[in-house]
């Protein structure tokens, strides 16, 4: 991997290249309003892709080694992170499904509890309605039956064993398509890049609902 490209050597060039290309800009920026201006505009222009092709020569070779250099390190990284991403992975899976049945059984066992706990309270409240119907208190056991029925469904929470042991979760809100052509338009996103593709082989014949074609004459040197 070791080459002879001295990244210090090529930032002096480059710093004397650029100094250059603002003195060539500064002196060299032409308003077209005649044939004659057109004309040294079109001259400039010969000029930068000349001052252009340039500096990707000068920098050909060091870049070329730089992105060596880089991909070589992106491959001993990949490497040496893979059999730890794949764990990390499968981990991460096992403690998922862990947490979704542990809550699956624990929100189970919490409406049977809840469930439990109702006909215990409506037990209670039967018993007491019969035995104030025994002692003629008639609206009393009235009472106490449509306090019975008006009162909120028990609630039973139980402990987070999972939590508890010092695992915790973020939450992360995902999507699938189920039906694609049900999804509204401000979820769609238009393909510029075929559009373009259509547009360049389509030439003026292009027609698309919704979209306007039209040429624009850019100078070539």
């Amino acid at each position: 991997m070791v080459q002879d490209v001295s990244p210090q050597l090529v930032q002096e060039e480059m710093n004397t290249t650029t100094k250059e290309v603002i003195s060539f800009v500064e002196l060299n920026k032409v308003l077209v309003t005649d044939l004659a201006t057109l004309a040294r505009a079109r001259d400039v222009r010969v000029q930068i892709g000349v001052r252009q092709k340039q500096i990707a020569d000068q920098l050909a070779r060091p870049k070329s080694w730089a992105h060596s250099l880089h991909q070589w390190f992106c491959t001993l990284e990949r490497a040496a992170l893979a059999p730890l991403t794949n764990l990390d992975n499968f981990e991460k899976e096992q403690i998922r499904a862990f947490n979704d049945e542990q809550t699956r059984q624990r929100e189970a066992r919490e409406r049977e509890l809840a469930e439990a706990r109702r006909l215990a309270d409506e037990a209670r409240a039967t018993a007491e309605a019969a035995a104030l119907e025994r002692a003629g208190e008639h609206q009393l056991a009235a009472a106490v039956v449509a306090e019975q029925l008006a009162a909120p469904p028990p609630m039973v929470i139980l402990p987070n064993d999972v939590k508890a042991a010092g695992q915790t979760f973020r939450r992360r809100w995902t999507f699938e398509v189920v039906i694609e052509s049900e999804v509204p338009r401000d979820f769609m996103t238009i393909d510029t890049v075929k559009l373009g593709r259509y547009a360049s082989a389509m030439k003026g014949s292009g027609q698309v609902p919704g979209v306007r074609f039209f040429s624009i004459d850019d100078p070539i040197r």
